[in-house]
């Protein structure tokens, strides 16, 4: 990926200029990439802003040493961003057929990352009846440090179990079964109060062991009966275990702190001087 860092400036007039979503896009399994991944999330990290790390498993295909180096990566995103979503790249590929080419692929693989994004985007950055904004989902990530996903489903009619009009290749096992859930639902002209009424109904029932955090709404100036529904969950569960030698990783970056703490000394010092 060329920019891997994306961000989203929240768009209301009342917001400080520094406040916005960042997203660090990173595949992981190449170990000459670790230091730098730490680096960029670190400086990252000291602005403020939310830092959502997005983190693409390599394909187990590509061997146990690529797949053991993106784990250690895996925790070293998940301990510098506030929240982390993952993508399982062997999940991803249900989602082509043995003749997609490896650059239809890849983009295909892209475009559902940079979905998610947007949807988080748009959750901020468009006012509804009942809305939610940049601060909900500040404190919504902090109330559970790790894993999240969001996701969006749309559709006219949701005659089917939602857990089937849901259900992605790429999605955590446990996305039902989160701490915590935020909703967003958009809706057309023409979706009444039942229609609304049962959709609610059933998006509790569907996520019942996690804890409302907040349900906000706004109009799709559109014609017909659609819903437009973003769900966000938190407190997942890790896709791996952390490594018995992940401490080796902890040592490393208070080595790497050290070092910066001297070299901006030096820098200090020197200006100093001059």
């Amino acid at each position: 990926m060329e920019k891997p860092v994306t961000i989203y400036p929240i768009e209301e007039k009342d917001k400080p200029d520094h406040e916005g979503l960042y997203f660090y896009r990173f595949i992981g399994g190449n170990s000459s990439e670790t230091n730098s991944l730490i680096e960029q999330l670190r400086d990252l990290k000291e602005q403020e802003n939310i830092l959502i790390g997005l983190f693409r498993f390599p394909f187990r295909f590509e061997g146990k040493k690529r797949w053991q180096t993106a784990v250690q990566q895996y925790f070293n995103m998940k301990d510098l961003c506030d929240a982390v979503i993952y993508f399982q790249s062997d999940h991803l590929m249900e989602l082509i057929d043995q003749e997609t080419t490896i650059r239809e692929a890849q983009s295909t693989f892209n475009e559902i990352e940079e979905e998610t994004m947007a949807s988080l985007k748009q959750l901020v950055n468009e006012t509804g009846e009942m809305n939610i904004d940049y601060h909900d989902l500040e404190n919504f990530i902090r109330n559970y440090k790790g894993p999240l996903f969001s996701h969006t489903v749309e559709g006219e009619s949701f005659d089917t179990p939602l857990k089937y009009l849901i259900s992605k290749p790429y999605l955590p096992e446990d996305f039902t079964d989160g701490e915590q859930l935020l909703i967003n639902i958009g809706y057309t002209r023409d979706v009444n109060m039942e229609s609304f009424r049962q959709i609610n109904l059933r998006l509790h029932d569907l996520f019942s062991k996690a804890d409302l955090f907040k349900i906000g709404s706004y109009f799709i100036n559109e014609p017909g009966e659609r819903f437009r529904i973003t769900l966000i969950v938190n407190g997942l569960n890790d896709p791996i275990s952390i490594p018995d030698d992940y401490k080796l990783s902890k040592y490393h970056e208070i080595i790497t702190k050290c070092k910066r703490s001297i070299e901006k000394g030096k820098r200090r010092l020197n200006l100093i001087k001059n």
